[in-house]
């Protein structure tokens, strides 16, 4: 859920992502700070300090985290759209006010994304509002469940079209930015995005190969992005320009090799056009006085010879910080660990950047939520060499959806595993069996079972793997937590 950008910072490479969120590590508590008191030897995480420059020490590290979602949006989007044209097949890159459509489904051979989705195709494109607002077609779908949620350049997601929100309707949008002043055309709504930078994550629910190629792919020729200034004309998007300083490296990977004071520098000038949120004012307000804000200059020279030597240890500490604890917000429920709160962090900046970090991209709770688990109900890690598994709903209690809901299998590197059926995920588009006391039993082994049972089979691999419960328009008991996943049981 998963960006995301899990997917495209994993081993370097670039995206069509998903974001298992969930499946991250997560060590921090979600009101919990980063910063610690320095010990008694002046350190602070690796970082040092000489007592009076402890507080300022802990200033920096908390910019740091305060600015990481938007750097690595920025470093995101110059990756994702350093093409002429989009790519299409595994990794999602389009020019800058374009769409790429994904438009085949991953099996055990593909390798471009780890932990890839099984239940809908990707439709991904970056939008820049700084000089032109543009306007987002979205057709008809019909009966077609889809999200198209937006995220500012700070991760938070400030608008999410769809089923869920505004219903299957054909709709136009005039997405414009925070500078922006003029007219809106007939026909069209406004959205004011709060930042320049926006990321356009759309999604439509597939259902098989050959429902992607024809009533899904229909709907993505439908997807529009048009500059206002060429809206009600005939428009043919702009050729890409490639440009060869943009490094070929995973944008995690970009950010935590910045120097402190580039990395600075860069927050200060994104933050012109990406201007912070209102509840941002206090802390932007400490900041100032080490020279971070909007169009300000990061100057190292102006701290102390200690806070300097501090300030080369900051990209080491992120890098460390952002690894370990990765998403904080996780909670374990019956060997399943829940992320929730996301897509609208407020002024939690640990979390919000641990979530930058591990899963880029992610939606809101009210689009999607994703348990994920590695262990089963007794705390083992699951090994299909050694046990056979059942995962058993209750009568009327399978994952409480108003779209539907998938489980997926992946193996220990976050791939789709080889089976006899080519089965990576089931769920309530399936032809699922229902018990005789209207329960529902999924079966996880790496045997076939009888033949009773084959409909509720998921395939696992002769070792060990992972599970991931995918749950699109939740309902309200699974957002509060009040449903809980049952725990996956060995088979006695």
């Amino acid at each position: 859920m998963f960006s995301l950008i899990n997917s495209l910072n994993r081993m370097g490479k670039f995206p069509t992502f998903l974001v298992a969120l969930a499946m991250l590590l997560m060590s921090l508590s979600c009101g919990s700070s980063p910063e610690k008191k320095a010990d008694e030897a002046g350190t602070t995480d690796g970082v040092t300090s000489g007592t009076l420059d402890a507080a300022s020490v802990e200033l920096l590290k908390k910019a740091y985290l305060f600015g990481f979602p938007l750097v690595v949006m920025d470093a995101s989007r110059q990756v994702m759209t350093n093409v002429t044209a989009p790519v299409t097949a595994g990794r999602l890159l389009a020019p800058v006010n374009q769409f790429a459509n994904a438009q085949t489904f991953p099996d055990d051979k593909f390798r471009d994304v780890v932990r890839p989705n099984c239940d809908t195709y990707y439709s991904m494109g970056w939008l820049d509002l700084g000089s032109d607002a543009i306007v987002v077609e979205l057709p008809a779908t019909n009966d077609r469940y889809y999200l198209f949620p937006m995220l500012d350049a700070w991760t938070n997601v400030f608008f999410s079209p769809g089923t869920r929100t505004t219903g299957n309707k054909a709709q136009r949008y005039l997405v414009t930015g925070p500078g922006w002043s003029g007219t809106v055309p007939a026909g069209l709504e406004q959205v004011k995005a709060p930042t320049d930078i926006v990321w356009v994550i759309g999604r439509v629910q597939v259902n098989s190969a050959k429902d992607g190629a024809t009533t899904v792919k229909k709907i993505q020729q439908g997807f529009k992005l048009v500059p206002l200034a060429a809206y009600g004309k005939p428009y043919t998007p702009v050729p890409g320009k490639v440009d060869p300083a943009v490094p070929k490296m995973a944008p995690n990977d970009i950010v935590t090799g910045m120097s402190a004071t580039d990395y600075f520098n860069r927050l200060n000038a994104l933050m012109v056009k990406n201007p912070p949120a209102a509840a941002d004012a206090a802390l932007l307000k400490e900041l100032e006085t080490l020279g971070i804000g909007p169009g300000k200059q990061f100057d190292a020279g102006k701290l102390s010879a200690a806070l300097q030597d501090s300030l080369k240890a900051l990209p080491g500490w992120g890098k460390n910080e952002l690894s370990s604890h990765g998403m904080s917000h996780g909670k374990s429920e019956n060997g399943w660990v829940v992320n929730r709160g996301l897509g609208d962090y407020g002024t939690n900046y640990p979390f919000r950047a641990g979530v930058s970090y591990g899963g880029l991209g992610a939606n809101l709770d009210a689009d999607a939520i994703y348990p994920a688990s590695q262990v089963d109900g007794d705390g083992e890690p699951y090994d299909g060499s050694k046990h056979d598994y059942v995962l058993h709903f209750g009568k009327g209690q399978t994952p409480p959806s108003k779209a539907f809901w998938s489980l997926t299998l992946y193996d220990p590197e976050g791939f789709l595993s080889t089976n006899v059926l080519n089965r990576f995920a089931i769920g309530d588009r399936d032809p699922i069996k229902k018990n005789v006391d209207g329960s529902t039993d999924i079966y996880i082994s790496k045997n076939k079972p009888s033949p009773d049972k084959t409909a509720n089979w998921l395939p696992a691999p002769n070792g060990p793997f992972n599970l991931l419960l995918r749950v699109y328009w939740p309902k309200e008991d699974m957002i509060s937590g009040s449903w809980k996943t049952p725990p996956v049981q060995k088979v006695k």
